[in-house]
């Protein structure tokens, strides 16, 4: 295989299946199921205007916002500069993605949990980057909230994550290994898979209050609380700029979400083929049906709050979950 070759994978990879193209419809679903569940929970009515059901409906705002709403700018404000930001972490979550043994191009090496990781952090390093964008108090508001929020949710996200790879891919560290070749319930160690199920417990559970937290999803939704800040870190954008935040918003929950369902529920595999792939959507939809329906039946909490919930439970079930792998 040569260069041009290798090059061209990774492109196809990172920017249409399963990357950049993939992640953004995936993502606009998501939102418009996850506003019809909210609305029929809430007895409303959601999304019902554009396309069938209102299915088109978030993907007619983004192309409202990226293209014909004007990038609205303050005086002192660096707009440009925050699509700038935006536009990196929505580049480096599509980049991740060639560490998911959906597209028969995509590859993994050993301790790639780690790039992945490393990778995916940079999303909200970028929200931060905006809510201190502003010379607005209410933007600098919420990027103070989500910021001091980010220093507890992301090592509970990460060590989570450690976890459950280094249950189903003891030696390698390998996401990719671990989508794609699940090492679970062997009959033949019985013990160990129990092992494994608990671990995939504790970590799920960690990860999912993480992953809430780190969506901004309630009731953990505190740095854009638009009762308190106005909207927080998105109050001073507009245009393209909001589209941008929106649309990194979306993918990177899609992506958490898809990583998530299946490494908790590892069978079938994640692979490339048809029956595998529509088997992880199908996981996929039913773990964010579960989060959205726990999520939206709590009302929205203080900072204090949060921050205790976060030290009480995510980050010491995550800190457990990564000591029990090690007995796999």
């Amino acid at each position: 295989m040569d260069l041009i070759e290798v090059f061209g994978r990774v492109l196809f990879t990172t920017l249409v299946y399963p990357g950049l193209l993939f992640l953004t419809v995936l993502g606009l679903l998501s939102q418009w199921y996850r506003r019809k569940l909210v609305a029929r929970l809430q007895n409303r009515v959601g999304p019902k205007y554009v396309g069938p059901i209102g299915i088109l409906q978030p993907f007619a705002d983004l192309y409202k916002l990226l293209f014909v709403k004007e990038l609205v700018t303050g005086s002192y404000s660096p707009a440009k500069l925050l699509v700038y930001v935006l536009t990196l972490g929505i580049a480096a979550l599509s980049t991740s993605t060639i560490f998911l043994p959906l597209s028969p191009f995509s590859f993994g090496v050993s301790y790639d949990i780690l790039l992945f990781i490393y990778l995916t952090l940079y999303a909200s390093i970028a929200f931060a980057i905006v809510g201190f964008g502003s010379v607005s108090p209410y933007p600098s508001f919420g990027g103070v909230r989500y910021t001091t929020m980010m220093l507890v949710f992301e090592p509970a996200v990460a060590l989570s994550l450690l976890a459950m790879v280094r249950t189903l891919s003891p030696y390698s560290l390998s996401l990719y290994e671990a989508l794609g070749k699940p090492r679970i319930l062997e009959l033949n160690q019985p013990l160990g898979s129990l092992v494994q199920v608990l671990v995939l417990a504790v970590a799920g559970i960690s990860f999912s209050i993480a992953v809430l937290s780190k969506a901004m999803m309630k009731p953990f939704d505190i740095p854009e609380a638009e009762t308190e800040v106005a909207g927080g870190y998105l109050a001073e954008l507009s245009g393209p700029a909001l589209g941008m935040a929106i649309l990194l918003h979306e993918v990177e929950l899609a992506l958490y979400v898809l990583v998530f369902s299946n490494l908790l529920i590892p069978v079938p595999p994640m692979l490339p083929d048809a029956l595998n792939v529509v088997a992880s959507l199908v996981k996929y939809v039913v773990v964010l049906t579960l989060i959205v329906v726990v999520a939206y039946s709590m009302g929205r909490i203080r900072l204090d709050q949060a921050l205790r919930t976060l030290f009480k439970m995510p980050l010491p079930l995550s800190i457990l979950s990564l000591a029990l792998s090690f007995l796999v």
